[in-house]
């Protein structure tokens, strides 16, 4: 589980870097020759993270001596103590701006050839059917979850997951691509699950009771007491996504949920579609975003309302699909 960063003032971050110090680690102007190809934050593994480490080493900020692939407490630690020097948010999150003030260049790595290098059943639905992820792209990198379907009629989320699997993948991404957490109400073109549960509804973070008949949004009896919220709570709690697209229908909207309002921001831009909350007709509670975003702390899952089924074309999927390559690097 990743630690959740503090905000610190310039004397308390610069006097915690320099315990890690070694007395004689020399001061450098110079960034390391080296590149990262991702935005990078605590808890992730990637060959960048060296990179990171010895150009902080080399500014004076760490001791921490690679090859190291974890950011960890003591690397935040050191990025927050050079951010706040350099007149930067303190976040402890290197992405582009934090990059180029070290001296670091993007490299823009090769994508990986849109290749499925897992398929995992991660739970079975009410009536025995599959709930399958997909991985693609680079294990060990920084963990991307997409779900297609959730609500059974809103299905065209579907789609873009099917586009995803014919797209390279970014070089440090680590893709999982759920196609419906919700096969049964796809087969039924139901909103429920079998059993009559929104699913949307039933997830444990923030859970409330609503009642059968409530506007098709049954909550259930108990929080995820369903095997396909079981099953996706589960993996989530499994794979830790620092980034979760969950696709819906019809509100023509995109949530901005989760900590990095860049990320959702973003992928309105791509694709056309304004930014807002989306109504209830009963309580928006036991949500699949608050779950994911809760159970892993600083993650990014966020909602992207498609429109009516009649007015998608191959060409939006598309376009959604590209969207998700792009911001997913953020």
């Amino acid at each position: 589980m990743l630690l959740r960063s503090t905000r610190l003032g310039a004397a308390t971050l610069m006097a915690a870097a320099a315990l890690v110090l070694p007395q004689s680690s020399p001061i450098a102007s110079a960034a390391a020759p080296c590149t990262i190809g991702v935005t990078l934050r605590q808890g992730s593994r990637a060959s960048g993270v060296w990179c990171l480490e010895t150009t902080l080493r080399l500014r004076g900020y760490t001791g921490v001596v690679g090859p190291n692939p974890y950011f960890g407490a003591t690397t935040t630690v050191a990025v927050q103590a050079f951010q706040q020097s350099a007149g930067l948010v303190a976040d402890g999150i290197v992405g582009p701006q934090t990059a180029a003030a070290l001296g670091i260049r993007r490299a823009v790595g090769t994508p990986v050839p849109p290749a499925v290098i897992e398929q995992r059943v991660i739970g079975t639905s009410v009536q025995g059917r599959d709930i399958t992820a997909y991985r693609m792209g680079t294990p060990g990198g920084r963990v991307v979850l997409v779900v297609g379907v959730i609500h059974g009629d809103e299905n065209k989320g579907a789609l873009v997951a099917a586009e995803l699997r014919t797209m390279p993948t970014p070089a440090g991404i680590d893709l999982w691509i759920v196609d419906s957490v919700n096969p049964d109400g796809q087969a039924m073109n139901t909103r429920q699950n079998a059993n009559g549960v929104d699913l949307n509804r039933n997830f444990e973070s923030g859970w409330s009771y609503i009642a059968r008949g409530a506007h098709g949004q049954y909550s259930g009896e108990q929080p995820a007491d369903q095997p396909e919220s079981q099953a996706i709570e589960n993996f989530i709690r499994l794979v830790q996504p620092s980034i979760g697209v969950w696709y819906h229908q019809d509100a023509n909207v995109i949530t901005t949920s989760g900590r990095r309002k860049a990320i959702p921001l973003r992928y309105s831009t791509l694709v056309g579609l304004g930014t807002g909350g989306v109504p209830c007709t009963q309580m928006c509670s036991g949500t699949a975003t608050k779950f994911a975003n809760t159970a892993v702390p600083q993650s990014t899952n966020f909602l992207v309302e498609l429109p009516g089924s009649d007015q998608v074309t191959s060409e939006m999927m598309l376009m959604h699909a590209r969207a998700v390559l792009d911001v997913i690097t953020m």
